[in-house]
């Protein structure tokens, strides 16, 4: 009885205590979240938050020089000096610089001047198209004229240059100089008949006319052939002699397996060099040429250079495991981005390498392939794949 007696009387006293400062708590939270709204959702559009209250932004082309005072106040703004503008609302105290003027007559024109609401744009005239080094630098530069040879597969204009292709019929023997097919090769396909399967390059080279390439062929097949049969013939002829011994005993004596081993061991030292004295006979032009093909660093910079998207240059670098640090000091040691992006292939190029300075080795080339594909710049890729491989 006692021990309930004292529970009721904790419930009295307590609980009120409780729910009393669970409804300060709730009014407390109630208010901050008034005031949290206050300061972010009551202001329009075309307002700001101010000092407590909502001040109006100032429209385009006009600057704020001094806020409103109160709520219902209009706020002090000032149109933009002639060579600033403001392209829209705002309460910012500064306007922007318009872009300088539009450099050289000839090649670049101006679409749209420059007013207090609006920047200048500078754009290129016909024949030449933008050449963008960074967000604020563009230079204009003469579009590509197609080559020998070469068709326009699309044409100049913005940002990107001409694209040129070999004709139909034609394949690639330089930049901008396509030749006229004569042969049926693997770069002239459209020359060869619909049941020929050409090889690449690096296959086996054999001289004389087609019939006389077959013949060495077969030549050389028959004989493999040939050597088979007759290693497997010896086999089974000395396994059939040795047959009714081992039905007879119990197990084969040393002697016998040594005798069999170095029997088909003559044999097929026999028949090797029976192979090797006929190898000699044929002419050393039957060896596949393995020697790769050197492509000279400075023209494979040029051609990347030329087909790579300038906006996507210094991620392929950086994916290339050129330092930032090296990109940065190409830049300032250049004026002209080109050559920039020039000295930022050659760093990868001299860290990659031991050979001389003038051939690019296979496994670089591979690698920037890899790179390109990895960035969907797969047209790219195949280019230089076109070219060099």
């Amino acid at each position: 009885m006692e021990i309930r007696h004292h529970t009721g009387k904790w419930k009295k006293i307590y609980v009120p205590g409780i729910l009393f400062l669970l409804a300060i708590f709730r009014l407390c939270d109630a208010s901050e979240e008034q005031n949290n709204s206050n300061s972010t959702g009551s202001c329009l559009e075309n307002e700001y938050w101010h000092n407590g209250f909502c001040c109006d932004m100032c429209p385009p082309g006009f600057k704020l020089t001094k806020a409103c005072s109160g709520h219902g106040q209009r706020s002090t703004c000032e149109k933009c000096s002639p060579g600033l503008f403001l392209d829209s609302i705002n309460y910012t105290p500064n306007c922007f610089s318009c872009r300088k003027p539009c450099e050289n007559a000839f090649k670049e024109r101006e679409i749209q001047n420059c007013t207090h609401i609006q920047n200048r744009i500078c754009g290129c005239h016909n024949e030449y198209y933008q050449f963008v080094v960074e967000e604020n630098t563009k230079h204009c530069l003469p579009c590509r004229k197609c080559g020998s040879g070469e068709v326009e597969t699309r044409p100049c204009g913005g940002q990107m240059n001409t694209l040129c292709n070999c004709k139909f019929n034609h394949y690639r023997v330089a930049k901008g100089i396509c030749a006229l097919c004569t042969n049926c090769t693997s770069k002239c396909s459209e020359m060869c008949p619909n049941n020929v399967v050409m090889t690449t390059p690096s296959s086996t080279h054999l001289p004389g006319s087609p019939l006389e390439k077959t013949f060495i062929l077969v030549g050389m097949y028959a004989l493999i052939a040939l050597m088979c049969i007759i290693c497997l013939y010896n086999g089974a002829k000395h396994w059939r002699k040795k047959k009714p011994t081992l039905y007879s005993q119990s197990s084969v004596s040393c002697d016998s397996e040594k005798q069999m081993e170095k029997s088909e061991t003559h044999t097929c030292i026999q028949i090797k060099e029976d192979e090797s004295k006929l190898l000699a006979v044929l002419p050393e032009t039957m060896l596949p040429d393995c020697i790769p093909k050197e492509i000279k660093i400075h023209e494979f910079i040029y051609f990347v250079l030329d087909i790579v998207p300038v906006n996507r240059f210094k991620e392929l670098v950086r994916r290339l495991n050129v330092s930032e640090q090296d990109i940065d000091r190409a830049e300032r040691d250049n004026r002209a981005f080109a050559d920039a992006q020039y000295q930022m292939l050659m760093v990868w190029f001299e860290s990659g390498t031991r050979v001389g300075k003038s051939i690019l080795p296979h496994r670089l080339l591979q690698e920037c392939l890899e790179r390109l594909h990895d960035m969907n710049l797969s047209a790219c890729a195949e280019s230089i794949q076109e070219k060099y491989v």
